[in-house]
């Protein structure tokens, strides 16, 4: 498996095989004060799959930490990619996922992290840091 992007989003939706996105590619939270409730955000991720590795039960799971390692958010679970037979000989198989976090609070301004994790193992951190600031 190999991770082609991942990225947060105010919203993400995958549909058909496309991403839909509003608001992509951000990094910095602003909030006036903490504790600060961050109503949507989305984490928009495509993985692509060798031929050996479809057809077989997978694990992906999404962390938010703080800067201590603190888990304050998780969400995913199992992951089951049927053969698409459309998909040419030879090529990769793409998976778009979309994981929503709805209502995350943040206790204190400073760095978080984004933690994707497939099959026990992290494979990708995105930085996300709340700022003081305006919204």
């Amino acid at each position: 498996m190999e991770l082609d992007f991942a990225f947060l989003a105010d919203s993400a939706q995958a549909v058909g095989g496309k991403l839909f996105v509003l608001g992509g590619a951000f990094d910095t939270i602003n909030a006036p004060k903490v504790p600060v409730i961050h109503n949507t955000m989305s984490l928009a991720v495509r993985l692509l799959f060798d031929v050996s590795e479809i057809g077989r039960h997978h694990q992906l799971e999404v962390d938010i930490v703080d800067a201590d390692g603190r888990r304050i958010a998780r969400a995913g679970g199992p992951l089951f990619l049927e053969k698409n037979p459309h998909t040419p000989a030879g090529w990769n198989q793409g998976f778009l996922a979309v994981v929503n976090f709805i209502n995350l609070k943040f206790e204190k301004f400073g760095d978080y992290g984004v933690k994707i994790i497939f099959n026990n193992t992290t494979i990708k951190s995105i930085p996300l840091r709340v700022i003081e600031g305006k919204k």
